[in-house]
C-alpha cells in the first residue's frame, strides 16, 4: 500500500510541476503583484526593478521543491528575509502559492497537493524564522559589546 501511495505523491508533484512551469508567466505575476505591495509597506532594501527577478526566484525555488526532494527550502526563507521583507509578506506569498496550486488541481487532489503545499511553507517558513533568529543574535552581540565598550569607559 505504501508503495502505491508515494507512487501517487511522486505523481502529483510532476503534474504539479508541470503545471507551475506550464503557467510560470502567470505565477510570477501574482508572486510580483504581493512583492510590489510589500516592498511599500516594509522594510525591504530591494530596488523596485529587482522584484520580477526575486518573482521569478520564487517560482524556481517552488519547481525545485516539486522536482527535487533533497532541495533546500529554507535557503529561500533566509533570503527573503534577508532582503528585508515580513512575515506577512512570506505569508502572502505562501497565500499565493496554495492557491495557484488550487486553481490547478482536481477535486481529488487537493488534499494530497495541500500536503505537498504545506511542506513547502513550512521549509520556508523555518528559513526566514532561523534567519530572524541569527540577524537577532549578531544585533545581540553588537550590542553587549557596546555596552561593555561604555562600560569600561565610565570606569576609567
Amino acid at each position: 500500500m505504501e508503495n502505491t501511495g508515494s507512487a501517487q505523491s511522486e505523481q502529483l508533484l510532476a503534474l504539479l510541476a508541470q503545471r507551475v512551469d506550464d503557467q510560470r508567466t502567470d505565477l510570477v505575476g501574482r508572486y510580483l503583484g504581493v512583492l510590489r505591495e510589500a516592498l511599500f509597506s516594509s522594510r525591504a532594501e530591494v530596488r523596485p526593478s529587482a522584484l520580477k527577478n526575486i518573482a521569478a526566484d520564487e517560482v524556481e525555488t517552488l519547481l525545485r521543491f516539486l522536482t527535487q526532494a533533497e532541495s533546500s527550502i529554507a535557503k529561500r526563507g533566509e533570503q527573503l528575509h534577508q532582503a528585508g521583507f515580513t512575515a506577512g509578506a512570506v505569508l502572502k506569498l505562501s497565500q499565493v502559492t496554495r492557491q495557484f496550486l488550487l486553481d490547478h488541481s482536481e477535486n481529488g487532489q487537493i488534499a494530497p497537493m495541500l500536503e505537498i503545499v504545506d511542506a513547502y511553507e513550512m521549509a520556508v517558513i523555518e528559513g526566514f524564522v532561523q534567519s530572524i533568529d541569527d540577524t537577532n543574535q549578531i544585533e545581540r552581540g553588537k550590542l553587549e559589546r557596546v555596552l561593555t565598550a561604555l562600560r569600561q569607559r565610565g570606569e576609567e
